[in-house]
């Protein structure tokens, strides 16, 4: 899932927060420093998988959960710093994300977006911050992953054998019955060692 679609798409629908709306990496800015304005933040929550139910091929689906947390001011009356009043206010902001973004089906998704649900993130006596939850799905199959023809093709398979406790067999020939690809007597040894003559 890429956030910048959603991003664009929230500032285009002309919410309480015009273009004060961003990513993540202006959250972390902002939670170590003092906002201006209100300001509304998009950012990755989690990613599901459905286990895969094929065997000779790939069809999984992918459910992304992403966040439109808010910042609102809760310093704009002297009697209330309970939140109370800030609170209010997102009943009327959830609206406007909603007509911005639910139900919208982003590029290479599957499914529209739906709503996940919501809560209060903090508070303090400057802010209110609050958390949108919202989710989409997409699929991957064997287009996305590897093309069979990259596979190499393994036309021989090759063994060494490893006898346990350095014993010596003289007849290993009749154990594997292949006389001609008979194995050295002393197999205890690498086989590169028996290669080399001193």
């Amino acid at each position: 899932m890429k956030l910048a679609p959603i991003v664009l798409k929230l500032r285009l629908a002309n919410t309480t927060f015009g273009n004060n709306i961003a990513g993540a990496a202006e959250l972390a800015k902002a939670t170590r420093a003092t906002l201006n304005n209100e300001q509304a933040f998009v950012i990755h929550l989690a990613e599901t998988v459905t286990t895969n139910n094929l065997d000779g091929g790939i069809s999984q689906k992918i459910s992304e959960t992403f966040g439109v947390i808010i910042a609102l001011r809760n310093d704009t009356t002297q009697k209330d710093k309970t939140g109370l009043s800030a609170f209010d206010r997102v009943h009327d902001i959830r609206a406007e994300i909603f007509k911005a973004i639910l139900g919208w089906q982003m590029p290479d998704s599957e499914s529209l977006i739906i709503y996940s649900g919501g809560r209060v993130l903090e508070l303090n006596r400057a802010w209110f911050w609050y958390q949108f939850e919202f989710s989409a799905d997409q699929r991957i199959d064997d287009d996305d992953g590897i093309e069979m023809e990259d596979l190499p093709q393994f036309l021989k398979l090759y063994a060494q054998y490893i006898l346990a406790d350095g014993e010596k067999y003289d007849d290993i020939a009749d154990i594997v019955n292949k006389p001609e690809k008979r194995l050295p007597a002393d197999s205890s040894k690498v086989d590169a060692e028996q290669q080399i003559e001193e």
